[in-house]
């Protein structure tokens, strides 16, 4: 069973070891993540030869930027929200390579579902 996150820091310092390698072998990208309300903030993130680090603050050209309520970044690490639905419902703004996006759904491994 996976840990319950209980805090978004929790949820970045986990996303490293949370990569599935072979599902972003061929990435060389910056994700980067807005983070509003409590806990929020700016990261981005690098993964290249799969391999993904997690930067505190703003890239200057990421490849995507995805903005969203801090509690609904930390519903979806958990399992609690999908990703997709909230995108569909505005709650999830992207700008920039939407494939990426999607493709993140797969690159993650956070809930046990």
């Amino acid at each position: 069973m996976v840990e319950r996150l209980e805090s978004v820091q929790q949820v970045f310092d986990q996303m490293p070891t949370r990569l599935l390698p072979e599902q972003a072998d061929s990435l060389d990208v910056v994700i980067q993540i807005c983070l509003t309300g409590n806990g929020g903030g700016q990261w981005y993130l690098i993964i290249k030869d799969s391999v993904l680090t997690v930067n505190l603050g703003s890239h200057d050209i990421p490849n995507m930027t995805m903005t969203m309520a801090s509690s609904d970044w930390l519903d979806i690490a958990n399992g609690d929200s999908n990703s997709l639905g909230l995108f569909m419902s505005g709650k999830i703004r992207i700008t920039g390579d939407m494939q990426l996006a999607m493709k993140m759904q797969t690159m993650l491994r956070f809930s046990s579902d």
